[in-house]
C-alpha cells in the first residue's frame, strides 16, 4: 500500500525536439465526449492532431480520459525527482533512473497530510519500552487511553491503535480540526519540470481508515459490531471529504485514492465492498466531478489503486465514476486478465498496470519482454491503457539482474507503445 502511482522523468528533448522551440500543438476546436454521451467535463477531451509528441502529461492526461495518446504511456512507482525518495539516493538504481529519463512519463505525488489519527489538533504520544523489547506508545484521550506497540523489524506493528470496540470511541473523542495543507511543494515542482510532470494529491478513501484496526477485529465486526464499524467509517468520510475540498482547490491534475483492497476477500465480503468502498468513493468522486472539473487546467482526475482480487469488483470500481484504476494483478496474487478488463470496462476506465513486480525483477530477459508484449496485446488498443508494475521496486541495493530488467522493460514498453 505504501505509495501512489510515481513515474518517472522525460528528458526534455524528448518533449520539445529540436528546432522546435516554438513547438506547439494544433488542436481541434471542438470537443468530443468519448463515452457514450457522458456529459462529465472530467470525461471530455480536445482530440489532438500532433505536429509532433505530446508532453509527458498531455500523454497521461489523455490516457487517463480514455483516449489515445501519442504513444501509451510507461512507468515505474519510482519518482527520480523526489530526494526523498530512497531509490533516487540508492547508485544501484542509476542505470534504471538513466532509462526512465529517456523513456518514462512521471507523475509527481504530493501526500494530503492526515495529521495524526487523522486530525490536525496536536497531540502528545507517551512512550515506554516493554519486556520485550517492544515499545508501546500512548495517547490520552477524554474517553481512556489508546495505546500501539511497535517493535524495530519486519512485523513492527504489534497493536494497532483500534483494537477493540472502546477504541473507537476513544479515538472519536478526540478533538477534530482538519490538517493544515501547503500546496507550495507541487507549486514549485510544476514550475520546475512543467509539461514534464503531472502532478498527483495521494490520499486515503474511508476504507483505508481500515488500518487503523486489526485486521482480525475488522473481520469479526463486520458481523458483530457491524453498525460501530459503520459508524467508524462515517466519520472517517467526514474528515475526507474536508480534505477532498481542499484537493479540489488545489493545483493538481489527478487524486490518487489507496483503499479499497482492505474491503475484498478474504478480509470482507463483497457486500461489505458496497457498503464500506461503493457508498462512500462514489459520493467523494462524484463531489470532485461536480466542484474540482472545470473546462480548464484545474479539471481534477481521480485515480484508485487497489492490490488483491479485485476482478469481481471492476464494475462497482467503473460505477463509482474514478477515470483510472491500479494495480489490476495477474493471478495467483491477483485474478484480472487484462484483456478480458480491457473488455468490461476499458471503455469508461484507464487500465493502470498489470506486470508483477517479482517477475520483472527476478524473471530471464525473455520473460520481461514477454510480459511486455502481452500487456501491450491486452491493453493498448484504442487507448486508455498505461502500463506499469503491480508493485514498487523495494530492494536496497537494486540487484544487477532487476535493474536490467526494469531498464529493458522501459526500453521496450516505449517501442511498442507507439500508435
Amino acid at each position: 500500500m505504501a505509495r501512489g502511482w510515481d513515474g518517472v522523468a522525460l528528458a526534455p528533448l524528448k518533449e520539445v525536439p529540436a528546432g522546435a522551440a516554438n513547438f506547439r500543438p494544433m488542436i481541434l476546436d471542438s470537443h468530443v465526449h468519448l463515452k457514450h454521451g457522458d456529459a462529465d467535463p472530467c470525461r471530455s477531451i480536445v482530440p489532438p492532431q500532433w505536429s509532433d509528441r505530446m508532453t509527458s502529461r498531455q500523454r497521461l492526461l489523455t490516457a487517463l480520459r480514455c483516449g489515445q495518446p501519442d504513444r501509451v504511456p510507461v512507468t515505474i512507482f519510482i519518482n527520480p525527482h523526489d530526494p526523498t525518495d530512497a531509490c533516487t539516493a540508492d547508485p544501484s538504481y542509476a542505470p534504471v533512473l538513466d532509462a526512465m529519463n529517456r523513456y518514462a512519463d512521471v507523475s509527481w505525488s504530493w501526500h494530503v497530510p492526515l495529521g495524526f489519527l487523522l486530525t490536525g489538533t496536536p497531540i502528545e504520544v507517551g512512550q515506554r519500552g516493554l519486556p520485550d523489547g517492544s515499545t508501546e506508545y500512548t495517547v490520552a484521550t477524554p474517553a481512556g487511553p489508546l495505546t500501539s506497540v511497535h517493535r524495530a523489524g519486519a512485523r513492527g506493528e504489534l497493536k494497532r491503535w483500534i483494537a477493540e470496540p472502546a477504541d473507537i470511541d476513544k479515538w472519536l473523542s478526540l478533538p477534530y480540526v482538519p490538517p493544515a495543507m501547503d500546496w507550495s511543494a507541487v507549486e514549485q515542482a510544476q514550475a520546475e519540470h512543467g509539461e514534464a510532470i503531472t502532478t498527483q494529491a495521494v490520499m486515503l478513501d474511508p476504507a483505508c481508515c481500515t488500518g487503523f484496526i486489526a485486521e482480525e477485529e475488522v473481520a469479526v465486526w463486520t458481523v458483530r459490531e457491524r453498525g460501530l464499524l459503520r459508524s467508524y467509517y462515517d466519520e472517517c468520510f467526514r474528515r475526507i471529504m474536508d480534505q477532498v475540498r481542499e484537493v479540489c482547490r488545489s493545483p493538481v491534475d489527478v487524486i490518487y485514492f489507496n483503499g479499497p483492497e482492505y474491503c475484498i476477500p478474504p478480509l470482507m465480503s463483497p457486500r461489505d465492498f458496497e457498503e464500506f468502498v461503493s457508498h462512500y468513493d462514489r459520493q467523494l468522486f462524484t463531489y470532485i466531478r461536480e466542484n474540482g472539473c472545470a473546462a480548464d487546467a484545474s479539471d481534477k482526475l481521480i485515480l484508485v489503486h487497489s492490490h488483491g482480487k479485485v476482478w469481481q469488483f471492476l464494475e462497482a470500481f467503473r460505477d463509482m465514476g474514478l477515470h483510472g484504476l491500479n494495480v489490476l494483478e495477474p493471478p495467483p496474487m491477483g485474478d484480472v486478465d487484462l484483456a478480458a478488463a480491457k473488455r468490461l470496462i476499458g471503455d469508461e476506465v484507464c487500465l493502470i498496470g498489470n506486470i508483477q513486480y517479482d517477475e520483472l525483477a527476478r524473471g530471464s530477459l525473455e520473460l520481461v519482454e514477454s510480459l511486455v508484449r502481452e500487456a501491450m496485446a491486452a491493453g493498448k488498443l484504442g487507448g486508455g491503457f498505461i502500463l506499469c508494475p503491480c508493485a514498487a521496486p523495494y530492494e536496497h541495493p537494486l540487484p544487477e539482474r532487476a535493474a536490467r530488467n526494469l531498464v529493458r522493460y522501459l526500453e521496450l514498453g516505449h517501442e511498442l507503445g507507439e500508435y
